[in-house]
């Protein structure tokens, strides 16, 4: 395909440019680095800055986000037999050819106060799960509920045709963990030092660097600030291409849209959110590894 794009005239970079606009994104008119930032990775980290990343990682249907509260897990972060992230990784590898597409399993940052107080959560037994990107939480899961809860769960959504039809009342029904997430936005960065250095020295800076603007425009909200329309930044871990760090992964309630960005850094933290997140999905294309578009959530 590069040969016959030279050979035609058309580069590259415009065959991605055409193929990210038939997707439903707008490539952005704006730079991608922001020339105010201060803050760098240390000179010893090494990225591969020529790569291609367009097509570098595969298309998925639901991505669920097991919280934990750590930022760095086991190399194999759900492999540990006895845990409610082993056991959705397990119900997840029996589902991965359903109607919704192929299912990703990450652990998580976050956290909720019974991670702290309740000896179930405490011993990974029973937690929470986002689930992305439907914008909902599953509260309380316990590890003996995951198939029937999961099960109960991939049905209405690969069954309700019509998400204008989606109601969370209706879920509420037959699944009563069900919560509603009242964020506008998740950034997900992967934070897994134990997989691979970079991810773990490069996901604390860029969180730190998009809090702080998340500040100024009033969208930040971490796990204690339920106050909607914000967005919440979170650690995960190992999705892939650690040689692409930082890996940035956004999800959108209103549009549905799905961006998963690489090799980025903290000048790109500014137009990242500008472009990507208030102005709804603008991309460029040299940074994308991953763009879809699912149906927008209204709750």
């Amino acid at each position: 395909m590069t040969i016959l794009n030279k050979i035609f005239g058309k580069s590259e970079k415009q065959s991605t440019e055409d193929e990210i606009k038939q997707l439903g994104f707008e490539i952005s008119t704006c730079s991608e680095t922001c020339d105010d930032c201060t803050a760098k990775f240390p000179k010893s980290l090494s990225f591969e800055e020529s790569a291609n990343l367009w097509h570098s990682t595969k298309p998925y249907g639901l991505h669920l986000n097991v919280s934990t509260g750590r930022t760095d897990w086991p190399h194999d972060a759900t492999g540990t037999s006895n845990t409610l992230a082993h056991a959705v990784a397990s119900w997840a590898s029996k589902h991965g050819d359903s109607s919704i597409g192929t299912i990703k399993v990450t652990c998580s940052s976050f956290a909720s106060d019974e991670m702290y107080s309740d000896e179930d959560y405490i011993n990974e037994q029973t937690g929470d799960v986002l689930v992305l990107p439907y914008f909902l939480w599953i509260k309380g899961l316990k590890i003996s509920d995951v198939d029937k809860v999961m099960n109960k769960l991939i049905y209405i959504l690969s069954t309700t045709t019509d998400h204008e039809n989606l109601h969370v009342a209706d879920i509420q029904a037959q699944i009563p963990q069900i919560i509603p997430d009242v964020n506008k936005a998740y950034i997900l960065l992967c934070s897994h030092r134990t997989r691979d250095k970079r991810c773990g020295i490069t996901a604390p800076i860029m969180k730190r660097e998009m809090e702080l603007y998340l500040r100024e425009l009033d969208l930040y909200r971490d796990m204690c600030d339920t106050t909607p329309g914000g967005v919440n930044v979170g650690f995960i871990n190992h999705i892939g291409g650690h040689k692409y760090a930082a890996n940035v992964i956004i999800y959108l309630k209103s549009s549905g849209k799905n961006i998963w960005l690489a090799l980025c850094k903290p000048n790109n933290v500014r137009p990242i959110i500008d472009e990507c997140i208030v102005n709804d999905g603008k991309v460029w294309p040299d940074k994308v590894r991953l763009v879809q578009k699912f149906d927008p959530i209204e709750w």
